[in-house]
């Protein structure tokens, strides 16, 4: 039954497609059904029609099937086409069913669609390549079960390790190294909240630098967002070193995302060499953290200025290659996240497979055989691989989670340093050297979280853990901060916005480096929220007193928007303005002789202003 492989949508017959078939095909097939089958193919075609077209011998014959030939059958007699889509069955049974008998000799020089051996029952119902002959599919419908969905397979308990292996070459050949990495699990929203408001603070310090063109964070820049983020960065230099993680030297992923999801989501934008907060950015200061997420979230699907292939940098060529639309990908990517439990673990070859299995596909690039791992004439990434999928789509699905997802807290991860852990590369010309292809590769499991639930449509309410209260600051009555303990350096920045430091570990609070705060866009309850986290004991009287009256007086006072100020010849012509029936309102005194109009009321005050018989004065230049 070897050949070409048919077009998807065939749609014959038993008697056209047995009748298609060579002689040499048929009489390994009547072999199956009879000892006395007929020799012939004018007298074969006949006779394996009748039996595939009768009820009574189909049912047989689907009886006789082992469990994975049957499951081969039930979906390609439900399927719109009859056709079995072998990929999407080996993704969600993880083997392909027998259609031939094949000598273990022959194993390893199996193909998917070149079949040797002797024909299984399984060949009688696809005579044809992979498409169930219709009339034969009519009678299975009437009896054969419908296929279950497939569904990911979760899990109650993860493993505390995952073990390793290395290959290593020798002088005298090769040798195997095997040891145990211990499996680090982050719980993302407990930490999204302290990491977004840090991140904006160091953002609104002027501290944040991306790159000209790519708008990325630069070397020296991650370096420090990683010293600000609560729980620090997925990986350390203990779990991944430079000299573990060729050929990548930067092991950076929240400090990475971070800049360049508040530049999708419109918090931030380039001035200069720095980012600044936007207008939206400086209301997230003090907005819920669950709607400044979800805008970011929102923004980062949409958006076409970062691609997360891209930082897959073993993989070349990216450039020149015709890649396919980033938020298309991560459309069909969340489309499987929120068919997938809450609140269960599951891995992540599992999601490839549930991706592959339900038919949700997407390509990452339609030229991949302009990308290449090492020299591009050997190592391109268009020569056929039993792992290419992994190794493209797979790896943007890993970024895309494991970079954005998990640091937005979308999803909780559990993960290994990167080296050693996947071999799904090694195959390819010029990775013989990489430990990894990705710095993703540490991926191992992962969980819809109830944040990630509300952000993926799943649930109409998100209800945030309270946060902790800790002891780590002292607030005594004389205004003094003390660290009782080593701060987080977003802790240590949120105190330094607010208080001026008075010694090592000790600031103090003043109502001028406040109510600064309070102008550039912060707030009183912000500040009396930390402190009120952060310390075991009620805030001194003194100390509640005095930010009381902060918080009366930051409100007192409110800006009404830009405004002209007029000076007029004489109080008298200021005092006609300012009570005509029309300008009444929008003419207001300032003084004798002045009166003061807002911008927004300029066109119409001119227009009064001409019908009196004044000329408006021509702003200086």
């Amino acid at each position: 039954m070897g050949g070409s492989k048919a077009p998807i949508d065939e749609a014959l017959t038993a008697l056209e497609a047995f009748d298609r078939s060579k002689l040499d095909d048929l009489q390994p097939l009547a072999v199956l059904v009879a000892d006395d089958a007929p020799k012939r193919k004018t007298e074969l075609v006949p006779f394996l029609v009748k039996i595939m077209t009768t009820p009574v011998r189909v049912r047989e014959l689907y009886e006789r099937l082992d469990a994975m030939a049957r499951n081969a059958v039930r979906i390609a007699t439900f399927d719109l086409v009859g056709r079995l889509d072998r990929e999407k069955f080996h993704a969600q049974f993880g083997e392909l069913p027998q259609f031939e008998t094949i000598d273990p000799d022959q194993e390893k020089r199996r193909s998917w669609h070149s079949d040797r051996g002797k024909p299984t029952l399984l060949r009688l119902f696809f005579p044809r390549y992979d498409h169930l002959p219709t009339d034969t599919r009519e009678i299975l419908r009437d009896f054969v079960p419908a296929p279950e969905p497939f569904t990911i397979p979760t899990l109650d308990v993860l493993p505390t390790n995952r073990t390793l292996k290395e290959r290593v070459w020798t002088a005298k050949g090769s040798k195997s190294n095997e040891w145990d990495v211990p499996l680090q699990i982050r719980e993302t929203p407990l930490e999204v909240d302290a990491d977004l408001r840090a991140v904006l603070r160091l953002i609104d310090s002027g501290k944040v630098r991306v790159t000209d063109k790519k708008l990325v964070p630069t070397e020296t820049t991650r370096q420090t967002m990683t010293s600000v983020l609560a729980g620090g960065d997925f990986y350390v230099p203990d779990d991944a070193s430079k000299e573990k993680y060729d050929p990548f030297f930067d092991i950076a992923i929240k400090a990475f995302a971070w800049p360049v999801l508040v530049q999708a989501g419109g918090l931030a934008e380039k001035s200069g060499e720095t980012l600044k907060l936007t207008a939206a950015g400086k209301r997230a200061l003090t907005a819920p953290t669950p709607e400044v997420v979800r805008k970011l979230w929102n923004g980062w699907l949409k958006t076409r200025q970062f691609d997360e292939f891209a930082r897959v940098e073993a993989i070349k060529g990216q450039g020149r290659a015709r890649m396919s639309r980033a938020a298309n990908r991560r459309q069909v990517v969340i489309d499987a996240l929120a068919a997938c439990p809450v609140g269960r673990w599951f891995a992540i070859d599992d999601l490839f497979r549930f991706l592959r299995a339900t038919g949700r596909e997407f390509a990452v690039t339609q030229s991949p055989h302009v990308l290449y791992i090492a020299e591009h004439n050997y190592g391109n990434l268009g020569y056929d691989s039993e792992h290419a999928w992994e190794q493209l789509q797979g790896r943007f699905v890993m970024a895309f989670l494991f970079e954005y997802a998990a640091t937005l807290g979308v999803i909780d991860v559990a993960y290994i340093p990167p080296q050693h852990v996947r071999q799904d590369y090694k195959s390819r010309w010029g990775a013989d050297d990489l430990s990894c292809l990705s710095r993703y590769d540490g991926l191992l499991y992962l969980r819809v979280n109830p944040l990630g639930a509300w952000l993926l449509g799943n649930t109409d309410k998100y209800h945030p853990p309270a946060p902790k209260r800790t002891d780590v600051l002292k607030v005594l009555s004389n205004m003094d901060i003390v660290a009782a303990r080593p701060l987080s350096m977003a802790d240590r920045l949120t105190i330094e916005r607010f208080a001026d430091p008075a010694s090592e570990g000790v600031w103090k609070l003043s109502a001028e480096r406040i109510l600064g705060v309070v102008e550039q866009g912060g707030s009183v309850a912000e500040l009396e929220q930390f402190l009120a986290l952060r310390t075991a004991a009620e805030l001194p009287a003194t100390v509640t007193t005095f930010l009381g009256d902060l918080r009366t007086k930051a409100g007192r006072l409110t800006d009404a928007g830009p405004a002209r100020l007029i000076a007029c010849a004489d109080e008298h012509l200021a005092a006609e303005l300012a009570a005509d029936r029309q300008l009444k309102g929008k003419c207001l005194r300032a003084g004798d002789r002045f009166i003061v109009v807002r911008d927004t009321d300029l066109d119409l005050v001119r227009k009064v202003v001409r019908r009196l018989g004044y000329v408006w004065p021509v702003p200086p230049a």
